[in-house]
Formats: structure tokens, C-alpha cells, sequence
């Protein structure tokens, strides 16, 4: 296969992957609710400096961190087949 052809199939395989990790997005903004709820996120006041540091950084950014892995595996998988 030429390299047209492999770029064609990167982008193809790079979409599947995307459509995936997009459709995955709502099962883990459940699960970061859930576990919100379950810590008690909303009421900082009561919370230790560890419950804090884990609303924070596991579960506020939870989300957007799965968001930026699944484009740079979809950026990585497309540059591969350049």
C-alpha cells in the first residue's frame, strides 16, 4: 500500500477511535458524579487536605484528562501512518 493509502487508513482507524472515546465520555462523566457525590465534593469545609486534592485533581479533571488522551492517541495514530 502506498502511502496515500496508508494515511487514508490511519485516518480511518483514527475516526473509529475517536468515535469510541467519545462515546465513552458519558460513562465516565457518570461515574465522576457518582464519586463526587459519594467523597462529598460540595462541602469543602468538612473535607481533609486529601479529599480535597482528590475532588481536584481525580475527579474534576478526570474528564478533560480522558478528552486529551483520546486525541493524542487519535493525533499519534494518523502521524504514525504519514
Amino acid at each position: 500500500m502506498d502511502k496515500r493509502g496508508n494515511l487514508f487508513l490511519g485516518a480511518i482507524f483514527a475516526g473509529f477511535f475517536f468515535l469510541i472515546g467519545i462515546m465513552l465520555i458519558p460513562l465516565a462523566q457518570d461515574g465522576v458524579t457518582e464519586a463526587r457525590t459519594n467523597i462529598g465534593c460540595s462541602n469543602v469545609t468538612s473535607l481533609s487536605d486529601g479529599g480535597k486534592v482528590v475532588c481536584l485533581t481525580v475527579l474534576d479533571l478526570g474528564v478533560p484528562i480522558f478528552i486529551i488522551a483520546v486525541l493524542t492517541f487519535v493525533g499519534g495514530f494518523i502521524g504514525s501512518k504519514l
